[in-house]
């Protein structure tokens, strides 16, 4: 799958994108290719998540590791499933005490050509609008907010 790596400021505190981007279970209200996302076991700053992926043909679930570094990173990496490897990250810079830099990096490579070829055209649109479909979610929150 192809490398991906996107940068964006967004109008909140450093602690508050950094919470919202930590909340497993609600990875699928952004992140277009996520139907599902649960943790199922926790330690300090590590936690181990299962993730079902889909996208138009297809459909997988992994397991992944979910490290924190509280407020400056987030990284994840697979533990089981159909990828040789799996790499993401997100990075957190306060630029001020209202706006946030956030810089998300992934790889991945499934074990499989099949795969691989299937995947590679899909994703490559996908992954590049991660962190815009999350700026599309952040708007639907504030006005829900707002009402």
């Amino acid at each position: 799958m192809p490398y991906a790596e996107d940068s964006r400021v967004f109008n909140l505190p450093q602690a508050e994108i950094y919470a919202l981007l930590m909340d497993v279970e609600n990875f699928p209200a952004y992140v277009p290719y996520i139907r599902a996302a649960r943790v199922v076991s926790q330690s300090g700053l590590v936690s181990v998540a299962q993730v079902t992926v889909g996208v138009p043909g297809l459909h997988f679930t992994y397991r992944c590791e979910i490290t924190e570094t509280p407020f400056e990173k987030i990284s994840i990496r697979d533990l089981s499933g159909p990828f040789h490897y799996l790499r993401c990250e997100m990075l957190f810079e306060a630029l001020d005490a209202n706006r946030t830099r956030v810089t998300y990096r992934f790889d991945s490579r499934f074990r499989s050509r099949l795969m691989n070829a299937v995947a590679d055209p899909v994703f490559s649109v996908q992954l590049k609008s991660t962190l815009r479909a999350l700026e599309g979610f952040i708007r639907r929150r504030a006005r829900r907010k707002r009402r």
